[in-house]
């Protein structure tokens, strides 16, 4: 159905004086209403496959080592609140100092790595639930 058969429609309507006019055309439907307002509504509607997309919600981040070296933890453990930026750990690369820093506002929700150990780049450090 195009435009021009929806106007033709409504010439209809209006010499034989409908209110209303309901039209199925294959899986559309139209429905066509006659108002006294200036302005005419026409309904067109069809059913339409509405892929529902499960956007997931980021509610954990994990904090992974951007250096290779022995892992110093600063006073973290679970359910510590922390705040982005805060430092959490330094790691110890031949003898300098990297720090570890929270990257979101949140609880700590687990520490994956024991103090004092060696760390390789990319190692997953902290589970932080965001706020």
């Amino acid at each position: 159905m195009e435009l021009k058969d929806i106007q033709e429609l409504m010439k209809v309507m209006k010499k034989e004086e409908l209110e209303e006019l309901k039209i199925r055309y294959g899986k559309m439907k139209l429905t066509l209403i006659n108002s006294c307002d200036a302005s005419q509504k026409i309904n067109v509607s069809h059913p339409v496959k509405v892929m529902k997309k499960e956007e997931k919600v980021k509610k954990e981040e994990i904090i992974k080592s951007d250096n290779v070296g022995k892992i110093k933890l600063l006073n973290v453990n679970s359910g510590k609140e922390v705040k982005k930026g805060e430092i959490l750990a330094k790691i110890y690369t031949m003898g300098i100092e990297n720090e570890v820093r929270a990257t979101v506002d949140g609880v700590i929700k687990e520490v994956l790595v024991s103090d004092g150990i060696a760390v390789d780049f990319s190692k997953e450090l902290f589970k932080i639930e965001i706020k």
